[in-house]
């Protein structure tokens, strides 16, 4: 699970043109932590927005299961890794509900080669 949706997630990421301005690459950049575990490491030291905002997903996730029960085995495996989730209010339903949708998709294979 874990390693679909890391390989996926890269997959995904190379389609944009234009990185700077589409909201679905922005709201797609926290899950980069999860590709890269020193990474997450890092960014959970110095508290990031990336950081918070991956941590608010899995929180919500958890907090939600009976609504989202395909990710739930995926949000086993990234705590797992350490990324347990945490309540910092900085992802907003608009961002949190697009996150669904596109980890949904790479759950379903829709971006693995």
């Amino acid at each position: 699970m874990y390693r679909i949706v890391c390989e996926s997630y890269k997959n995904y990421m190379k389609d944009f043109d234009d990185k700077t301005r589409d909201f679905r690459y922005k709201v797609m950049l926290p899950f980069s932590l999860i590709v890269d575990l020193n990474k997450y490491k890092y960014e959970k030291q110095i508290e990031s927005i990336r950081y918070k905002k991956l941590e608010d997903f899995v929180w919500k996730i958890k907090r939600n299961e009976n609504k989202y029960p395909r990710l739930k085995s995926f949000i086993w495996s990234l705590e797992s890794r350490g990324i347990k989730g945490r309540n910092y209010k900085v992802l907003d339903e608009i961002e949190f509900e697009e996150q669904v949708k596109i980890i949904e998709m790479f759950l379903k294979l829709s971006y693995w080669n």
